[in-house]
């Protein structure tokens, strides 16, 4: 079993979160300059300061799962707290003076105190006993359900992370490739029939990304029992997540973009293969699942068609900026997932061979 205290989930979860801040706020990573004002003038600006309800919002809640997961890094639990407390207000202070050289941006000492607000309500929760108890029946739970090997750490976080990938309900489900609006549009198809050649490509890669997210999760767990649970749970909640966030953020024209005859042909083609690979031991499932991820890529580059990001945002009935922030966060996550899970994979396979060795 794994001994909690020797995990580093705590620690993935904190450098997976700090990353997804320093993404937000500074995408789209251009336009930099130096506008001659004082360095840390920012720091000196009287409160409030370019107060927006929503924004405050943010920068306080981001900053929450930072805080919980620097708290549990480090014991004794003060230290904990001290040391997320610390680390939440150095990472704001540097993003806010990042912000500076990008002229769509506003560097904020309000913005700071929001942030470190909501990190020491992070390590405050993380250090209280209602939810140190809650963290300890989640560390139970993972010794339960998931392998032994420290690669399932990386596991249990990546796969929570994935479910992230598909909050954008303009995306198809299970979908790496998106169809622009508009179509015709004009592509070199390598078969007589054009409409096939995109059907095999969008539903082969949601077929391929469905087999590699059921069976990355079937390889860490620790029982075949375990399979048919995991497996619906997979299935079904992105099903919740799209039909949640279509409608509250599509247009109602839109509201069923994420679904299509091709995606359903790609999903019942994959749910097959995941019904006949979940037969074999959980390393040929390890295999099958990179050999899949390496597909989704090879299918994503054969994708002859190109969607821009004024299409997809006319699809939503929200106009903010963090609207096309998020979209792009979500989109940086969903190309950055396959290779994170192919790491972690390898490391599965690499600890499995160690062992027998040993």
């Amino acid at each position: 079993m794994v001994n909690a205290a020797r995990s580093h989930v705590a620690h993935y979860t904190a450098l997976i979160t700090f990353v997804v801040i320093v993404f937000t706020s500074f995408y789209p990573f251009t336009g930099w300059a130096y506008s001659g004002r004082p360095l840390f003038e920012f720091l000196g600006y009287p409160l409030p300061y370019y107060f927006r309800v929503f924004d405050n919002a943010v920068n306080f809640i981001v900053y929450l799962p930072l805080g919980f997961a620097l708290a549990l890094t480090c014991r004794p639990r003060i230290m904990g707290w001290l040391l997320a407390v610390l680390l939440c207000g150095l990472a704001s202070l540097l993003v806010e003076f990042g912000q500076q050289f990008l002229p769509s941006r506003v560097s904020s000492n309000l913005d700071m105190l929001y942030n470190a607000a909501g990190g020491a309500l992070g390590a405050t929760l993380a250090v209280s006993p209602l939810f140190r108890r809650l963290w300890h029946r989640i560390w139970r739970a993972r010794q339960r359900y998931f392998r032994s090997e420290t690669a399932a750490d990386y596991a249990v976080v990546l796969i929570a992370l994935w479910f992230v990938t598909q909050l954008d309900p303009s995306v198809p489900l299970f979908g790496v490739v998106v169809r622009p609006l508009g179509l015709p549009q004009p592509f070199v198809s390598p078969l007589e029939n054009p409409m096939l050649f995109l059907l095999l490509v969008e539903a082969g890669s949601v077929m391929l990304h469905l087999l590699a997210v059921l069976l990355f999760v079937t390889a860490f767990l620790a029982d075949r029992r375990y399979y048919a649970r995991a497996v619906m749970l997979v299935m079904l909640l992105p099903w919740l997540l799209k039909m949640m966030t279509a409608g509250a953020l599509l247009k109602p024209m839109a509201l069923f973009e994420w679904i299509s005859f091709n995606v359903m042909t790609g999903l019942s083609a994959g749910f097959l293969l995941v019904w006949l690979f979940t037969r074999f031991p959980p390393l040929v499932q390890a295999v099958v699942a990179l050999l899949a991820l390496a597909g989704t890529r090879v299918l994503a580059a054969m994708w002859p068609l190109t969607r821009s990001d004024e299409e997809m945002l006319s699809l939503f009935r929200w106009h903010y900026g963090h609207l096309a922030n998020m979209n792009a966060l979500i989109a940086f996550l969903s190309q950055l997932w396959p290779y994170a899970a192919l790491a972690t994979l390898l490391g599965l396979l690499w600890q499995s061979a160690s062992q027998r060795k040993a």
